[in-house]
């Protein structure tokens, strides 16, 4: 059976996406395989949970997380109004998981390579062996250093189109955009992203696996039709 993953922690609930309450309050449901979330550096080598290189969508401030230490983003609300929330540092959030569900961590980093994101993320990790994490990364020259440094880790490449990807050896899966997945690759585990509706699903569900995983922002509404 297709199995579902909570895109940025998205669910039914009220909390942002890439919050730690939207991450946590996810991973309670049963019908919910795992979580996935974005990661980038700041300027004080600090590891934070968002999705753009700029604050200003996720929060009320406006500023380039890499150019700001995390003592300045934590000025700002990362929340909403009814539910407020600091930006979260991936060792807090990873701290808090008390689960054997995936635990989906995406790099989020536009340089083609920086020894210094790798090192911190992995010193983090390895503190959680008994978390299922992955890492992904739609830059793929990160993700096969990473993978070379550290091999037992799951390490998956993200996919914008299907095609000859090179490489792939020693890579655990693959992220793939449901619009190209008619591509199937038995030898690696898949994640299609994103699929929120009926018509998105209709699209893929003659070609899944069932080894195949859903990335979706709302699980509550795929699982009663996959």
């Amino acid at each position: 059976m297709v199995k579902l993953i909570s895109h940025r922690g998205n669910n039914n609930h009220e909390y942002k996406e890439n919050t730690s309450d939207a991450i946590l309050d996810s991973l309670k449901y049963d019908y919910i395989a795992g979580v996935e979330f974005d990661v980038r550096i700041t300027r004080d080598n600090q590891i934070v949970i968002i999705h753009d290189m700029t604050i200003s969508r996720a929060s009320d401030g406006n500023g380039f997380v890499k150019d700001m230490t995390l003592k300045e983003l934590q000025k700002y609300n990362f929340g909403n109004k009814k539910h407020k929330s600091l930006i979260s540092k991936l060792s807090d959030v990873l701290n808090n998981i008390n689960s054997n569900k995936i635990i989906m961590i995406e790099i989020k980093h536009e340089s083609l390579f920086n020894k210094t994101i790798i090192n911190k993320i992995y010193n983090i990790i390895k503190k959680y062996k008994y978390l299922n994490i992955y890492i992904c990364s739609f830059n793929h020259n990160l993700i096969k250093e990473f993978k070379k440094k550290h091999p037992k880790i799951k390490a998956g490449l993200n996919l914008l189109i299907s095609g000859n990807i090179g490489d792939t050896k020693g890579i655990t899966f693959l992220c793939v955009n449901y619009q190209t997945s008619k591509q199937k690759n038995n030898r690696l585990e898949r994640f299609l992203w994103t699929i929120n509706n009926q018509n998105q699903f209709n699209k893929v569900r003659y070609y899944l696996n069932d080894a195949d995983y859903i990335i979706t922002d709302k699980a509550y509404k795929i699982k009663d039709i996959i």
